[in-house]
């Protein structure tokens, strides 16, 4: 169920990032209508291996910006790994 199907939008409503549960797909920023969804730091992986290449960083999170969010729900709709919920404001 997405946030278009339990009818939890609109005005009264923001989206927000189950922290822990984003992985950084960045599919929530490519459909984010108002542009309040913008990429955090890169974070180091918890498990790091120091061989021939060092380690790779890993993508951000998702970082909103409440003051342009507009409650639309769209992010919640294609996020994979169903990190982002929308709240009552």
């Amino acid at each position: 169920m997405n946030a278009n199907e339990n009818g939890l939008k609109g005005a009264g409503y923001k989206a927000k990032v189950k922290f822990y549960t984003c992985n950084g797909s960045g599919e929530c920023i490519k459909v984010c209508p108002e542009k309040a969804i913008t990429e955090g730091p890169q974070r180091m992986p918890a498990a790091v291996c120091m061989s021939e290449g060092g380690y790779k960083m890993l993508p951000g999170r998702a970082v909103i910006d409440e003051a342009k969010c507009t409650g639309c729900g769209d992010c919640v709709s294609v996020c994979p790994n169903k990190a982002l919920e929308m709240v009552a404001v």
